[in-house]
């Protein structure tokens, strides 16, 4: 939905090709109100509260829930059911960083909420070997330094404003600032690295955005986000923004140095309507939207339609 749009819906227990009206792509609000705020609905009413490693939980269909009602602008929605991960007793933020990824902290990890688990049992089909790392971990395998220098500018304008060295940026990127090691390859995909689907730092920073929008004071919002710069060795932001938009840019700069690299920039800066002042000029709102795979259309004789502006 988000990357792609309007999208095909096809509830029946035996979908067929031949069923061209069940191909046609459905408006996004109709699938977010039909289909994916009732899956969610229903799946919180009967999930247990208790992490199990790679079962979905009650927090973790409250907190995709809270992101759907954020991605839509309707925070007051989303605030109630971020709060609810935010205040749950069975989940915290890890003392250091580094204790959030690789393969030998997934275990009981107390921050991790959701995973897509990998295995190395899974075998690699291709003799050639797979690139599905390479886009797994954000490395652009078309590029030989896929790291933009801004997020390295990002990063020393944190130690700088921030009192102190941002302890992330050892975590997320090499030495020589090019590459990010966030979540190592390890081996291809013999590796054993999860994909981290949602954690409570990611959820109490958008929890902080949800209550900024709904009118919070500036004060009582900066100060959520004192347990994850404190980690990060840096102070708290507590006084340095005042109005609404300038705690919304102090949450959204704080999300792309937290989360660097785990899948959120793009969705943040077109939720906050940010991808203008990102980009330095004026983006069409048709490039919000990724292009609809030319196969996907081929294949259904044209009832699949391309976004517009493509």
């Amino acid at each position: 939905m988000q990357v792609f749009g309007d999208v095909t819906v096809n509830l029946s227990a035996s979908p067929s090709i031949e069923d061209t009206a069940s191909l046609v792509r459905q408006p996004a609000t109709d699938v977010y109100n039909n289909v994916i705020i009732p899956d969610l609905n229903d799946a919180i009413a009967v999930l247990s509260t208790e992490i199990v490693d790679g079962r979905a939980s009650k927090l973790a269909a409250q907190g995709l829930l809270g992101k759907t009602y954020a991605a839509q602008g309707d925070y007051a929605s989303a605030a109630p059911l971020l709060a609810a991960v935010v205040n749950a007793t069975n989940v915290s933020l890890k003392d250091n960083f580094n204790e959030v990824f690789g393969a030998e902290n997934e275990v009981g990890n107390s921050e991790i909420i959701y995973a897509t688990q990998v295995s190395s049992s899974i075998v690699d089909e291709y003799s050639f070997g797979s690139d599905f790392w390479n886009w797994f971990v954000g490395d652009d395998s078309k590029s030989d330094l896929p790291v933009d220098a801004d997020l390295v500018a990002a990063f020393d304008a944190s130690d700088a404003n921030g009192g102190g060295t941002d302890l992330r940026r050892a975590v997320t990127l090499s030495e020589d600032g090019t590459t990010a090691i966030k979540f190592p390859k390890e081996g291809g995909l013999g590796g054993e690295h999860d994909w981290i689907e949602i954690r409570l730092a990611d959820v109490i920073l958008l929890y902080a955005e949800a209550l900024n929008e709904n009118g919070s004071s500036a004060d009582d919002v900066l100060a959520l986000l004192d347990p994850i710069r404190s980690r990060a060795g840096l102070t708290s932001l507590v006084g340095t923004a005042t109005t609404q938009a300038e705690v919304r840019k102090v949450i959204l700069d704080e999300r792309r140095l937290e989360l660097a690299f785990e899948g959120q920039r793009w969705f943040d800066l077109v939720r906050t309507g940010a991808v203008d002042a990102e980009m330095g000029e004026t983006i069409s709102t048709n490039y919000h939207l990724f292009p609809i795979p030319i196969s996907e259309i081929l294949a259904t004789d044209g009832v699949i339609t391309q976004n517009p502006g493509y």
